[in-house]
């Protein structure tokens, strides 16, 4: 199983939300209470699920 951080609490996790949260072409990797906090930010855009194991 594998793991990444998350770009915004820096906590480990095993699934993650590729999101935009600003203005641009970045693109950062956040646990599900990160994205659920970000979704209110006008730049918000999903971009898919990173899981670390597989089905």
């Amino acid at each position: 199983m594998k793991s990444k951080i998350c770009a915004l609490c820096k906590t480990e996790h095993t699934t993650l939300y590729r999101i935009q949260n600003q203005p641009g072409k970045i693109w950062i990797f956040v646990c599900e209470l990160c994205c659920i906090q970000e979704k209110a930010k006008p730049h918000y855009r999903y971009g898919g699920t990173w899981k670390g194991y597989r089905h």
